[in-house]
This record gives C-alpha cells, structure tokens and sequence, in this order.
C-alpha cells in the first residue's frame, strides 16, 4: 500500500527510512541458528521490495548488511 500510495521518498513522498525487526537483538541469543536463518530470511524479504529507501534494523553481530 505505501508503495503503490507513492510514500517513498524516492517516488517523492516522506518516508526516507523503513525498519525491519526492531526487537530481534532483546532474544537473538534464545533462538540460535534458527534466529539467524529467519533475520537473513527477513532481509531478503525486505530488500526484494526495491522500495528505494534504506533499510533499517537493530544492530547485533549477525545482522544482514546492509540492513
């Protein structure tokens, strides 16, 4: 919907950022390989929507870059 509204900044809207999985470093340690093979899944997800805007995410050791 934000996409197809034009709401990124690169389609001349607002939004210059977009965040993904803000609260993954709080329990990364509780979910082991399975915590990194779903962050990795999330920013590929995230980075095939080619929205045109950088990518955000906590900032933890195994955090896909350049999420």
């Amino acid at each position: 919907m934000v996409q197809k509204e034009k709401l990124f900044a690169s389609q001349g809207g607002p939004i210059i950022l977009s965040q993904i999985e803000n609260e993954y470093g709080n329990v990364m340690s509780v979910y082991g390989d399975d915590g990194k093979a779903y962050i990795d899944w999330c920013a590929k997800m995230a980075d095939s929507f080619n929205i045109g805007v950088p990518w955000i995410m906590c900032q933890q050791p195994d955090a896909p870059q350049p999420m």
